[in-house]
């Protein structure tokens, strides 16, 4: 009897000492001591302990362990334990008062140790990117944003380390994440418009621009990618409305009324075309595209009336003398501008080409032999 009542007392003696309370000071101790694995068994204990389990100060503590736990140790899952317990604490303390401690750098609580966590890896991360380890540093700026998504910062130095890494498909993500969580820089709207072109996703480049040009309403530049868009998805008639209402706000803009020349040659309106060229060429002299524009259209005019002499028989030889003089008329009229792109460009081969051909028709022997010579030498001959 003596020997049962004395297991009995033993077995009471075990269980009680297996329910006794977890001393959660104890688990900060052997954190700040190196001793993870110790204070890891310690505070895991606390939070399934009917004393402990509703302490804030337990799942404060245990917040810290475990983001010990992942920095020093990159435990797996260690940095969603530690995010999930510091909201556990902030829920049964939304104060912070039984948290908080004062120390003689000031108070600590969740805030500080969560911002000095962030910093852990914002600051790997800015020494990646100077060691040109874009990934790596990609890597650290997207977990510092995880651990605090309310700096925008970092995710949106998580992309611009994908762009120089080479990455599009994480830099496009980071710039879409960066975009989601507030940011509004201009590079961020046109990054987010570059990638939508490149994959051919054009309705989703056009949403991009024109949130862009929500954000920056007097920005020609998305106004103008928004008009190429129009016109890449055929919906030329609102990008005339959208050129014309660019070229009210900002009426010196010559790249602006090429581009509605553009539009207009695009509708069969050549002659709204030429006067669109024009403006743009008064507004700068220099303007190449404009110059080349119109350029082309005063020798297609000239090229229509060569075609219909080359169709003439050799007895209609009258006609084609008054042809002649046609083209002719239409010839001295584009050499000017031919010359004018020459003078901008000597080395475009097309330009060359086109005023050897008109000096040529023209009888201009010396300027021919001259441009011909230009032109062999580029290919070499």
């Amino acid at each position: 009897m003596r020997t049962f009542l004395t297991l009995l007392l033993a077995a009471i003696c075990i269980a009680g000492y297996s329910q006794k309370k977890p001393k959660i000071n104890q688990a900060l101790s052997a954190m700040e001591d190196g001793e993870l694995a110790e204070a890891k068994a310690i505070i895991d204990a606390a939070i399934e302990h009917e004393k402990t389990k509703d302490d804030p100060e337990t799942w404060y503590y245990r917040g810290q362990i475990y983001a010990s736990l992942d920095t020093a140790n990159s435990e797996p899952g260690a940095m969603e334990k530690a995010l999930e317990a510091f909201d556990k604490a902030l829920e049964l303390d939304p104060e912070q008062k039984k948290i908080s401690t004062f120390t003689g750098a000031g108070i600590e609580n969740i805030d500080t140790k969560k911002q000095g966590w962030y910093a852990y890896y914002y600051n790997e991360a800015i020494s990646a990117y100077n060691d040109e380890s874009f990934s790596s540093a990609a890597d650290n700026f997207e977990t510092a944003f995880f651990i605090n998504p309310s700096d925008t910062n970092a995710i949106l130095n998580a992309a611009y380390a994908s762009v120089a890494a080479g990455d599009d498909e994480r830099a496009k993500n980071n710039f879409m994440k960066s975009y989601e969580a507030g940011v509004r820089e201009k590079t961020v709207f046109l990054q987010l418009y570059n990638y939508a072109i490149r994959e051919e996703r054009y309705e989703d480049g056009l949403d991009i621009i024109r949130k862009g040009k929500d954000a920056y309403p007097d920005d020609i530049d998305f106004a103008k990618y928004e008009i190429n868009l129009l016109i890449q998805l055929n919906q030329t008639e609102e990008a005339k409305a959208g050129l014309e209402k660019a070229i009210e706000a900002d009426p010196a803009n010559a790249d602006l009324h090429f581009s509605l020349g553009v539009l207009k040659e695009e509708l069969g309106d050549k002659e709204g075309a030429m006067a669109s060229y024009d403006k743009a060429i008064e507004i700068d002299p220099d303007h190449y595209n404009s110059n080349f524009n119109k350029g082309v259209a005063v020798f297609n005019e000239a090229n229509e009336l060569i075609k219909e002499r080359n169709a003439l028989s050799y007895k209609e030889e009258a006609k084609s003398k008054e042809l002649t003089k046609k083209i002719n008329v239409k010839l001295e009229k584009a050499l000017p501008i031919w010359e004018k792109l020459y003078s901008l460009n000597s080395s475009d081969q097309t330009v060359l080409e086109t005023l050897g051909y008109i000096y040529n028709s023209l009888g201009k022997k010396d300027e021919y032999n001259k441009i011909q010579d230009e032109l062999d030498a580029m290919s070499g001959n």
